[in-house]
């Protein structure tokens, strides 16, 4: 079993605060002008830890079953020309993706990025799991004991429909208690119960959020949950964000972001730590002048208390600044338009900075928070590490990681549209890492116990190359033709060359999806 060790830190004011903060309609409305839906999502088993429990050395061969887990997520789908555009859609069994009649996405796994939903009178609180690289809402209830499970027969509010929008799946309405915006409200949902005697009756129970930007991707014939929500007007942007706090805690936005929420947490503590750090000068002056000073940190502004001798920011500052910070959600926010096969957030990465050294240009990256490292093409793993004194490669079967000195862990930012963001490290709450795990933010752990060899945690991966020699060559694997041999390259993920930007580099920086406008927006913190 891996533990998670962290510091303590403001950070963990901030995840307790924003719920609190947004608890009331009134309270949301003086951060943003428009309603907000925020959920607290956590990684399911904690943060991603692939070190020897009690030891600071990483588990090889958990590493590469983890990187082989996040690639086939990326198999599920293949490419098609509809009209004058290259869209995504779901793989056929056929062409090595699920079960005709089942959905993508695994619901209720370790280390996925999930929210807690309640449904129906009286509320019956969910996971729900959230999926970067499918379209789909629904909930599922099987007769596995895994997973959270709705059950129709115990709401008094559950509304049965005839429709019949998937396989296995009506199209019912039921009440959903949405948090921070203090409203309930009804919506039809895709409600799955696998067929007695089917496989999937075995799967966990849940419900599943897909987050990617295109109809094309969609299995099931619902709408889109943001769009219900639009049409309900409970929001009024077309947009979600997500903010990682923590290696396994943070924020999901809809209608808005949790930027502004985030910054007064942030202000409001400062001030206190200020204020108390105030006191203690207080004290000091007044046993060195022989004076009290009445009213305490509150009378700071009357007292004739030299400025050198105290610094505090005023209560008045921090609301005077927030209000010049609200006017326009989009302000703050360096945007990247969505590039590529529509179906993913997948957008240009201008650059690539290894020690303040620009290493790498124009690069095809994917967003998705569930994937645990940061993935490379092999031509781009090869030039960064170049750059990163002491590199190298370690022998197969692990030659898709890469190892560095662990007294001296390279600093690295992603280029966007002009502006450069650290990746991995960290912002507030990311002290435990370093503190914990040699080599810093960038460092999966310590090669083998003792060694001054650190596990870098952009990883190579070659998804898409094995696919084209697959087709050059007409091979078959486990009786299926290979969907390169049989209909061309558009068949396979499209990820040769395309980085995957995953879970690590959202500990320090905000993401917001603008549905409509088809960009991503990113803001560190």
């Amino acid at each position: 079993m891996r533990h998670s060790f962290r510091a303590v830190s403001s950070t963990f004011l901030l995840l307790a605060a924003i719920p609190y903060i947004s608890s009331t309609q009134t309270t949301l409305h003086s951060l943003d002008n428009a309603p907000v839906v925020h959920f607290t999502v956590a990684r399911r088993g904690g943060t991603f830890e692939a070190t020897v429990p009690g030891n600071d050395s990483v588990e090889m061969d958990f590493l590469l079953e983890q990187l082989e887990m996040a690639e086939a997520r990326f198999n599920l789908t293949r490419r098609e020309v509809k009209g004058n555009k290259l869209v995504r859609k779901a793989k056929s069994r056929a062409l090595g993706g699920k079960d005709d009649d089942e959905l993508m996405g695994q619901m209720a796994s370790n280390g996925t990025w999930f929210a807690r939903l309640a449904i129906g009178e009286p509320p019956q609180a969910i996971d729900l799991d959230l999926n970067m690289l499918t379209s789909d809402f629904y909930v599922r209830h099987t007769t596995s004991h895994a997973g959270t499970r709705y059950d129709d027969l115990f709401s008094k509010s559950f509304a049965k429909s005839s429709q019949h929008p998937y396989r296995s799946c009506t199209l019912p309405t039921d009440v959903f208690h949405l948090p921070t915006v203090d409203k309930s409200i009804p919506l039809p949902f895709p409600y799955c119960r696998p067929l007695k005697g089917s496989k999937d009756t075995l799967q966990a129970s849940g419900s599943m959020l897909g987050l990617a930007p295109s109809k094309h991707l969609r299995q099931i014939d619902s709408t889109f949950l943001l769009h219900q929500l639009l049409k309900e007007r409970v929001v009024e942007r077309p947009i979600f964000s997500l903010m990682l706090v923590s290696g396994n805690e943070g924020v999901l936005s809809i209608g808005g972001t949790g930027a502004g929420a985030a910054e007064m947490v942030s202000k409001q503590t400062a001030e206190q730590l200020d204020r108390a750090g105030a006191q203690e000068k207080i004290n000091a002056f007044t046993a060195e002048n022989g004076k009290t000073l009445e009213g305490g940190t509150n009378s700071l502004d009357k007292a004739n208390i030299p400025e050198e001798k105290i610094i505090l920011h005023k209560r008045g500052d921090d609301a005077h600044g927030l209000k010049a910070k609200r006017t326009d959600w989009k302000e703050g926010w360096t945007w990247s338009k969505v590039q590529g096969a529509e179906g993913w957030w997948q957008t240009l990465m201008q650059g690539v900075w290894v020690g303040g050294s620009r290493v790498l240009q124009n690069q095809a990256a994917v967003i998705d928070i569930n994937t645990p490292f940061i993935l490379a093409p092999p031509l781009a793993v090869k030039t960064l590490y170049a750059a990163v004194a002491g590199s190298r490669p370690l022998d197969p079967p692990y030659s898709n990681f890469y190892v560095f000195p662990c007294m001296n862990p390279p600093s690295i930012e992603f280029e966007f549209q002009g502006t450069r963001f650290p990746a991995m490290q960290g912002g507030r709450g990311m002290e435990y890492a370093s503190a914990i795990i040699p080599g810093g933010k960038f460092s999966l752990g310590r090669l083998k116990h003792g060694s001054g060899y650190c596990v870098g945690a952009i990883v190579e991966t070659r998804m898409g190359l094995k696919e084209e020699k697959e087709g050059m060559t007409g091979s078959r694997k486990q009786g299926i033709v290979s969907a390169a041999a049989n209909f061309g390259s558009l068949a396979g993920n499209g990820m040769r060359d395309v980085w995957v930007i995953g879970e690590r580099f959202f500990r320090g920086v905000t993401g917001v999806f603008d549905v409509q406008e088809k960009r991503i927006g990113f803001r560190a913190y």
